[in-house]
C-alpha cells in the first residue's frame, strides 16, 4: 500500500513538471488563470500573464485583451499603473463596448485618485458615467457613484457626498463586502464634518459590527481614526489621542500617506486643545512634509501652517514663523488652483440635475420677465383710466396685504416680495472656510446678534474671524440676500414673532418698535417691514388685534 501511495505522488510530480514547461500559451485561458492567482503578487504570475494577452491577441478576443491589460495593471509596479491603464482604455475602445471602455476609463480614474490626482480621477470618471449612463451592469453605475462621491467628499459637499455614499451602501451591502465597509467608513467621516455626531457615531459601529460578522479587517485602523475624529468634534480630546494613536501605525504600514496626514492633522488639534503645543507641531510637521513630498493637501488640513505660524510666533522665532506663512501662501494657492477646476467640472459635466435646476432658472427669468412687461403695460392703463383705477388699486393692495397677513398668522416663511439678490450656484472659496462661515452665522442667528444697531459686513467678519468679502459672498449664496436684505429680514422676523407673542408691543410706535428689533430709525424700520411682509406695520398690527380680539 506505502508502494503505491509513493508511485501515485511520484506520478503526480512528474505531471506537474510536465504542466510547467509546457508552453502556457497552448493553456485554456482558465488554466492560466489558474497559476496567475497562484502566483499573485510575484513575479512569476508574469509569464503566463504575458501569455494570457498574446493569446487573446493571436485571437482577436477583445474582452480577454481587456481583461489581461486589467491584470496585468494589477500586477505590475506602482510607476507602471498608467502605463497599462492608457493600454487598458485602447482595448476597451477597439471592443466597442460601452461597458467595457466606461470601466477602463474608471478604473483609470482610480489610479490618478490613489496617486491624489484629483483633477484626472475627475476627467476619467466623467468620461465613464458617459459611457455607463445606460448600462444595466448596476455594479459598474455603483462603482462610478462611490468614485463621485469620494469627490465630492473631497471638495467638501458633504451632505452630496453622505446622498451618494447611502446609495452605494444600499447596493454594495448584498453582495460587495469591502465597497461596502469603505462606504460605510466615508459615510461617518462625511457625517462628522457635517456635525452630525450621532449618526457619525452610530455608522461607526455599524461599520465595525460589520467587519466583524464579514471578518474583514482592512478597514479597522482607518475606523478607529474616525472614531478619534469623533471624539475630537465632541472635545473628549484624550480620548482622540488615543484613537488616533493606534490607528496610526497600521495608516503608516500600508502605506496611505493621505489619511496618515489626516491622523496626524487631527492629534495636532488635539494636542493643542490639551495644551502640549511642542506635540502637535510635531504633528502639524508631518501634515507639511506630506505636502511638500507627496503633494497631498485637503483645505481643512490647510490648518496646520495657521497653527504653525501661532506656534512660533508664541516662541517668538520669526524666520520659522515666515517659513509657515510662505508655506501657507504655496498651499492656498495649490488648493485654490484645484478647487477651482474641480468645482466646474462636476458640476458642470457630472450633476445633471444642477444642469436641469438652471434649465428652470431660466424659464421662471423669462416668466418673469413676461411679467415685468404685462405690469408695464398695467402701469400705461392705470395711468390712462385715471383716480378710477386708483381706487381698484388700492383695494387689491388690500387684499394683497390680507393674503400676505393671513400667511404670516400660520407661520408661514416668507420671502421678500421685491427682486432676491442675484445668487450664484457655487463660491470661488475654500469649503472648509464657507463651513466656518455658514456654523458662524447659525450661532449668530440663533443669539440674535442682528439686533445690534451698529452691525456691519466687516464688523461681523472681525467677529467670525473671516474678512467681510467672504461673508457676503457666502451670505449671498447660502442665505439668497444681500448682507443688508439678511439683517433686516432676521429683524423683521425676531419683531413679527414678538408682535404676536407680546400684546404690549403692539401699542409702541414705530420708531420704539424700531429700536426693539436693532434699527438706527423710524422710517428704515418701516421700509424693511414693507419689504419683508409686503404690508405695513401699523396694518399687521390692527388686524392682528382683530384677530385676537375673535378668539
Amino acid at each position: 500500500m506505502k508502494m503505491k501511495i509513493t508511485g501515485f505522488v511520484i506520478s503526480l510530480l512528474f505531471s506537474v513538471l510536465a504542466l510547467a514547461q509546457q508552453p502556457s500559451e497552448n493553456l485554456s485561458y482558465d488554466a492560466m488563470l489558474q497559476q496567475i492567482d497562484l502566483y499573485q503578487g510575484t513575479q512569476k504570475a508574469w509569464p503566463y500573464l504575458e501569455d494570457y494577452l498574446r493569446k487573446a491577441k493571436q485571437e482577436n478576443n477583445a474582452p480577454e485583451i481587456v481583461f489581461a491589460y486589467r491584470e496585468m495593471l494589477h500586477e505590475c509596479p506602482e510607476k507602471l499603473r498608467l502605463v497599462y491603464a492608457d493600454s487598458l482604455i485602447a482595448a476597451a475602445r477597439q471592443s466597442g463596448d460601452n461597458d467595457l471602455i466606461g470601466d477602463a476609463y474608471l478604473t483609470r480614474g482610480i489610479v490618478y485618485y490613489q496617486r491624489n490626482s484629483h483633477q484626472m480621477a475627475l476627467d476619467n470618471y466623467i468620461r465613464a458615467n458617459s459611457y455607463l449612463v445606460a448600462t444595466k451592469d448596476d455594479y459598474l453605475k455603483n462603482k462610478v457613484k462611490y468614485s463621485i462621491a469620494q469627490i465630492k467628499y473631497y471638495l467638501g459637499y458633504y451632505h452630496e457626498a453622505i446622498s451618494l455614499f447611502n446609495e452605494c451602501i444600499a447596493y454594495f451591502k448584498k453582495e460587495e463586502p469591502l465597497p461596502y465597509l469603505k462606504s460605510l467608513h466615508c459615510l461617518t467621516v462625511c457625517y462628522t464634518f457635517v456635525g452630525n455626531l450621532e449618526k457619525a457615531k452610530e455608522t461607526c459601529r455599524l461599520a465595525l459590527a460589520e467587519s466583524a460578522r464579514l471578518r474583514i479587517k482592512d478597514l479597522l485602523p482607518y475606523l478607529e481614526s474616525a472614531q478619534g475624529v469623533i471624539e475630537l468634534e465632541k472635545s473628549n480630546y484624550s480620548a482622540a489621542v488615543k484613537h488616533l494613536t493606534y490607528a496610526l501605525p497600521q495608516i503608516q504600514k500600508d502605506g496611505d500617506y493621505a489619511n496618515e496626514s489626516i491622523a496626524h492633522f487631527n492629534l495636532g488639534k488635539a494636542y493643542w486643545e490639551l495644551g502640549s503645543l511642542d506635540s502637535a507641531a510635531l504633528h502639524f510637521k508631518k501634515v507639511d512634509t506630506i505636502f511638500l513630498t507627496k503633494k497631498f493637501l485637503r483645505p481643512d488640513l490647510r490648518r496646520s501652517y495657521e497653527y504653525l505660524i501661532k506656534y512660533y510666533n508664541q516662541k517668538e522665532m520669526p524666520s520659522q514663523e515666515l517659513v509657515y506663512v510662505d508655506r501657507l501662501l504655496q498651499a492656498d494657492s495649490v488648493l485654490g488652483k484645484e478647487f477651482r477646476y474641480l468645482i466646474k467640472k462636476v458640476y458642470k459635466e457630472y450633476d445633471t440635475t444642477e444642469l436641469l435646476s438652471e434649465k428652470k432658472q431660466i424659464q421662471g427669468q423669462l416668466k418673469h420677465s413676461q411679467g415685468l412687461g404685462m405690469a408695464l403695460k398695467a402701469t400705461v392703463i392705470v395711468l390712462v383710466l385715471g383716480f378710477g383705477l386708483l381706487f381698484y388699486r388700492h383695494k387689491t393692495l388690500r387684499k394683497q396685504y390680507r393674503r400676505r397677513f393671513e400667511e404670516l398668522l400660520k407661520n408661514e416663511p416668507l420671502a421678500a416680495t421685491d427682486t432676491q439678490y442675484p445668487t450664484n450656484d457655487t463660491l470661488d472659496i475654500n469649503p472648509v472656510i464657507v463651513n466656518h462661515i455658514v456654523r458662524q452665522l447659525e450661532g449668530f442667528e440663533r443669539r440674535h446678534g442682528f439686533l445690534k444697531k451698529d452691525i456691519t459686513a466687516t464688523k461681523l467678519a472681525e467677529t467670525f474671524d473671516t474678512n467681510s468679502k467672504y461673508l457676503s459672498k457666502v451670505i449671498n449664496v447660502r442665505r439668497g440676500k444681500s448682507f443688508i436684505n439678511y439683517i433686516n429680514d432676521l429683524r423683521i422676523d425676531y419683531l413679527v414673532a414678538r408682535l404676536k407673542a407680546e400684546p404690549q408691543i403692539r401699542k409702541y410706535t414705530n420708531g420704539a418698535l424700531a429700536d426693539e428689533a436693532g434699527f438706527s430709525t423710524a422710517q428704515h424700520f418701516v421700509t424693511a417691514f414693507k419689504k419683508k411682509t409686503g404690508m405695513p406695520p401699523g396694518y399687521f398690527v390692527e388686524e392682528y388685534e382683530k384677530t385676537e380680539g375673535k378668539k
